[in-house]
Formats: C-alpha cells, structure tokens, sequence
C-alpha cells in the first residue's frame, strides 16, 4: 500500500457497529475496508451534488449568472415566462383533428 499514494485513517467505532460492518461487507464479498471506501466515496458524490443543486449557490454564483443574462440579454428580456412559450409552441404544433368520419 505504501508507495501508492495512499495514507492511512484510523476510525473508533463501537463493537456493535463493526459487527455490522463486517456482516454486511462479507454479506457483499468484499473487505470492510473496500465497503467504508465505497461508502466514503458514494457520500462524498451525494455531497458534491448537492453542491450544485437549486437553492444552493451563493451570492458570487448568483451575481455572476446575472451578470452573464445581462451581457447576453441585456435590457430585452423575454416578454412571456418559459412555461407559457413552451405551451404557445405546444399548441402550434398540434394538428387539428378532422371531424369526418374515417372511411
């Protein structure tokens, strides 16, 4: 292990839970090692998605998407929200049904 880059992190845990460590990672075929590696790593990606979820920037990030509508857009900004033009392009795109009967 060593030489690869890798260090080590010792963790305290109750007897308890490291039974069920060890249950559950044999249960998988795999070390406890590789399951709290795999465990570590899968939370680590939950983190940084919610990183960039809605709701979750911060006042640089805010003020640079304004910035950016504003070079982009400027002072035209779209007269109706994006629901209502998807709807108008929606009704645009619908063939009207005939009303005579199909021979």
């Amino acid at each position: 292990m060593k030489g690869n880059n890798t260090s080590r992190f010792t963790l305290d845990m109750t007897s308890d839970l490291r039974t069920r460590l060890k249950i559950t990672a044999a249960r998988k075929g795999i070390t406890m090692r590789e399951y709290c590696l795999s465990a570590i790593e899968q939370q680590l990606a939950r983190e940084s998605l919610r990183a960039l979820a809605p709701g979750n920037f911060d006042s640089e990030a805010v003020e640079k998407a304004r910035a950016l509508q504003e070079s982009v857009f400027g002072e035209h900004r779209l007269a109706n929200e994006s629901v209502e033009l998807i709807r108008e392009a929606r009704q645009e795109t619908v063939l009207p049904i005939s009303e005579e009967p199909c021979k």
